[in-house]
């Protein structure tokens, strides 16, 4: 189930991305010549098409990774926190990198909520009459979409720095209990 949706996902923004390199050569900065924007409309129903399908595996895929994310703090870091302390042991490092992992994945939501936001804006043009805003709106969704990966990357480096935290303090611990 999981290399079928990571295939679908990959499926997803290949096509998305042959959509766009029809869209690559024109840019707000400079004006786009008539077979440019002829090629923009042209290709107005795919590229729709594939946006509204990458925006869908994207809600999904936000859900299920939100939903794991939320549960290391919640149900793994935090708990073990509270129970590393209320044993009085020294729980400052792994609270300082649950902290730290907090402010990613406030990060993470933040950026995803953007992202969302902007998909659904450029979804709303109309790329038979208005090409030149719909390029540029899924530009910017582009750029919000590789910040969300940042932020995942962000995210799991924290996780091994947990983990890193976590192991340093099991050697405390056996050292301590004579384990």
């Amino acid at each position: 189930m999981r290399n079928l949706r990571i295939l679908l996902t990959f499926g997803l923004l290949t096509a998305a991305v042959a959509s766009l390199f029809v869209l690559s050569s024109v840019s707000a900065e400079t004006s786009a010549t008539e077979a440019q924007i002829t090629r923009i409309k042209a290709n107005c129903l795919s590229a729709k098409n594939t946006l509204n399908q990458i925006h869908a595996s994207d809600a999904l895929l936000r859900f299920n990774r939100g939903q794991i994310y939320e549960s290391m703090t919640t149900k793994l870091m935090s708990r073990f926190n509270s129970r590393v302390d209320s044993n009085n042991f020294d729980a400052k490092p792994l609270i300082a990198v649950t902290n730290t992992y907090g402010t990613a994945l406030t990060n993470f939501r933040s950026n995803y909520i953007s992202y969302e936001e902007q998909m659904s804006k450029a979804l709303t043009i109309d790329c038979q009459k208005e090409p030149i805003a719909f390029y540029d709106a899924v530009a910017i969704a582009r750029t919000k979409r590789t910040q969300i990966h940042t932020d995942v990357v962000i995210l799991h480096q924290k996780i091994d720095d947990y983990t890193a935290t976590f192991n340093a303090f099991l050697v405390t611990f056996k050292s301590v209990s004579g384990n």
